[in-house]
């Protein structure tokens, strides 16, 4: 179990952030064989070229089913949109003392299998913070950023809705939905699945980053040396490679193709531009049946910065649940 306490201040001071760096390296677990692999397995099939061409082996040492990642590898980004460029350059820039600790905290934590290689990445400190910082930055080029724009729009769609979450029910509703291990209780956050130190954040606040490779996972950062972060999976990551589902016969029905097809779309909450991109429709048509669906009162409007997300209604849900009993 952890315990992140917050103060008054900490309450005020939470933020979300999207970071690259902390997706690329998800996905190189997914391809080193995380047991929840399925669930990417469309995502995977199309990356096999790629991932032949990669050298993972070191990185994978460096992931244990159970047990230490080194910090240093994934280091809190700073920004609430990070760079890659500017995520891997502090990787490459970790003073070497601490590559040593938290390489060595890898190794014999948790009686760790890959401890021999790691025994022998210690011998050049120097020379592993350069190759892993490279095969970080060869999965990046290949297995994420081509993708990068259909990932970081369901990032940012799942920060929208959590915002608003967190507007609408303060902290205790945010962190109620956001992961099922996690539990507000007196001004305490506590991760029940978790083997992590317990916190103090005395003011700093917490940093939330959403995660499509993340799923099932949550991680949070409470090492003394980085900001207090945690790191929970994005709503509707697991349907991101994955066809849409289409919509029964009799919703179809009831409200023709394009509008169910929507209707069931709208889970997790979207935007008339991202529902374009993904049917194949044009905007204008989008933006059509979704006034229609709004004005039925089967999903309403909510906007979050310059972006308007929608989402199915309480009525909405009712219609798609019966549709499919």
């Amino acid at each position: 179990m952890s315990v992140l306490r917050f103060t008054q201040a900490d309450a005020l001071r939470c933020r979300f952030g999207v970071s690259p760096l902390w997706e690329t390296m998800s996905a190189v677990r997914v391809v080193n064989g995380s047991r929840h692999r399925p669930l990417y397995q469309d995502w995977v099939d199309s990356k096999q070229d790629a991932i032949a061409r990669l050298e993972l082996r070191e990185l994978k040492a460096l992931q244990p089913r159970t047990g230490y990642t080194p910090d240093f590898l994934t280091p809190p980004p700073k920004a609430s949109r990070a760079k890659f460029a500017t995520e891997i350059a502090r990787v490459r820039s970790t003073p070497l003392d601490r590559v040593r600790a938290e390489l060595i905290q890898s190794r014999d934590e948790m009686a760790n299998p890959a401890a021999p290689i790691i025994n022998r990445m210690l011998d050049d400190v120097a020379g592993i913070r350069d190759r892993l910082a490279n095969a970080i930055e060869a999965a990046w080029e290949t297995l994420i950023r081509p993708d990068w724009p259909r990932i970081s729009r369901l990032l940012e769609d799942d920060i929208a809705y959590r915002g608003q979450q967190l507007t609408d029910d303060g902290l205790a509703g945010l962190f109620d939905d956001l992961h099922p291990s996690l539990t507000w209780e007196d001004d305490r956050l506590i991760a029940s699945r978790l083997r992590a130190e317990d916190r103090d954040l005395t003011g700093q606040g917490l940093l939330l980053i959403p995660g499509v490779f993340a799923w099932p996972h949550l991680v949070i950062v409470t090492d003394q040396a980085y900001h207090p972060t945690l790191v929970y999976p994005a709503r509707g990551a697991a349907r991101l490679w994955s066809d849409a589902p289409a919509p029964p016969d009799s919703l179809a029905r009831l409200l023709g193709r394009t509008r169910a097809t929507l209707l069931v779309a709208l889970d997790p909450p979207a935007t008339t531009s991202a529902l374009a991109t993904d049917h194949g429709l044009a905007l204008a048509t989008v933006a059509e049946h979704l006034s229609a669906l709004a004005d039925a009162g089967l999903a309403n409007r909510r906007r979050t910065g310059h972006r308007v997300h929608y989402r199915r209604t309480e009525v909405g849900q009712a219609v798609v649940d019966a549709s499919v009993s």
